[in-house]
């Protein structure tokens, strides 16, 4: 099912779209779906960019299939659950417009308010900018003419390519303005050469070989620096179901069955930590997002009780919340309050403190709870100036 024509809300929301459909093999690459949908919906890939995103579950954000790994990942997902309706792609389009420098003729008869998106320094032939940037670091697919948005994406693409591929290899030139890979093996002629556009970020390829000339099949690959990144995104669609249990020894099994990767439990721990982090994100920017938690929670709560305090280098230290439904709920519970606190095991551990009562019929009830850094005589007793703040006094 597609969804198309839609936008997106401030939650993650697609709304006010059109429905169709479209059928494609479950082993379909990116530039098939891709072409399906443009002709399905009639979209002019000459001058416009189609997005692809779909929604797993509520708790996590739409999800973007940008090449053949996001293919796999959906068609993996979309295994699950055959239904028509079931991962509905979302589609939405916008203009790719990719403005090369003009000449001071057409600058002094131009508009001057005008702004360009990338400007370089001559005009290169335009057919070297048609083909659309690749942004994504699990490019399976690696071609000459391909166009990456930086020299770090080029570099994380070639370690993903040498993992599914089973080799390793070295750089023999690396700077701002060049990338060129060999094969370990002095006497294979496999090789690889990226240069950037004109100075620009971006980097093209100019010259790959796939073919390797040795017999080397290194497995001593995988203990190379950031090889989990690559196997993390590998196994993120056994995580996108938070009921599947899919252990680091599970990862050992598949990926030696599956590729023939022999992993230690360490590597294979590692790898389950990055296909996490890719789908519910980096756990220490949830820090950064509690000031708009907080703010969401006053505005659909009015009269609840929020605060939020840092230390002194600005990093989190506690948290209280009392929500209004408490808060008017106690008047007509027993005035008898029980507070306890417990071992929070993510990460960064902490300390949840909580305060709990009782109404007329027996039913428990919560009144507020508070995040910490540290259990202490000093975060309680902000616990409890807070709570004193919601709650007042009562006899």
């Amino acid at each position: 099912m597609l969804k198309s024509n839609g936008n997106w809300d401030n939650y993650g929301r697609f709304r006010d779209f059109e429905v169709d459909v479209i059928v494609v093999d479950d082993n379909a690459s990116y530039g098939i779906l891709s072409s399906t949908i443009a002709e399905q919906l009639s979209i002019d890939t000459s001058d416009k960019i189609i997005e692809i995103k779909y929604i797993v579950n509520e708790n996590c954000p739409p999800m973007e299939i940008r090449n053949d790994m996001g293919v796999r990942v959906y068609m993996e997902t979309k295994k699950e659950n055959k239904n028509l309706g079931s991962y509905p792609l979302c589609i939405s389009v916008r203009d790719f417009n990719m403005e090369l420098a003009i000449n001071n003729e057409s600058t002094s008869a131009g508009s001057s308010g005008s702004l360009n998106l990338l400007e370089f320094p001559s005009s290169p032939a335009i057919e070297e900018y048609q083909s659309e940037i690749i942004t994504e670091s699990t490019q399976t697919y690696i071609e000459e003419g391909q166009v990456y948005q930086d020299k770090q994406t080029v570099a994380a693409a070639m370690k993903n390519y040498s993992v599914m591929h089973k080799f390793q290899f070295r750089v023999k030139r690396s700077s701002h303005r060049s990338y060129w890979l060999i094969c370990v093996a002095e006497s294979c002629k496999w090789h690889f050469k990226a240069t950037s556009i004109n100075d620009s970020a971006m980097f093209k390829i100019r010259s790959f070989s796939r073919q390797h000339t040795c017999c080397l099949m290194d497995e001593t690959f995988i203990q190379r620096k950031r090889t989990a990144t690559v196997l993390g995104s590998m196994v993120v669609p056994k995580y996108c179901d938070p009921k599947t249990v899919y252990t680091p020894k599970d990862i050992q099994t598949d990926m030696l069955s599956e590729h023939g990767l022999n992993l230690s439990y360490m590597q294979a721990w590692r790898a389950k930590e990055k296909a996490l982090q890719f789908l519910r994100g980096n756990p220490c920017d949830s820090y950064n997002k509690l000031p708009k938690y907080f703010y969401i929670l006053e505005k659909n709560y009015p009269c609840s009780v929020v605060k939020l305090k840092k230390a002194a280098d600005d990093c989190f230290l506690y948290a209280f919340v009392a929500l209004c439904t408490s808060i008017n709920g106690w008047q007509h519970c027993r005035p008898v309050v029980v507070v306890d606190g417990t071992f929070l095991k993510s990460a960064y551990r902490g300390i949840m403190l909580t305060a709990s009562t009782m109404d007329a019929a027996g039913t428990i009830l919560p009144l507020a709870y508070a995040v910490v850094d540290y259990e202490n005589d000093a975060s309680w007793k902000w616990f409890f100036e807070k709570f004193k703040e919601a709650y007042g006094e009562r006899p």
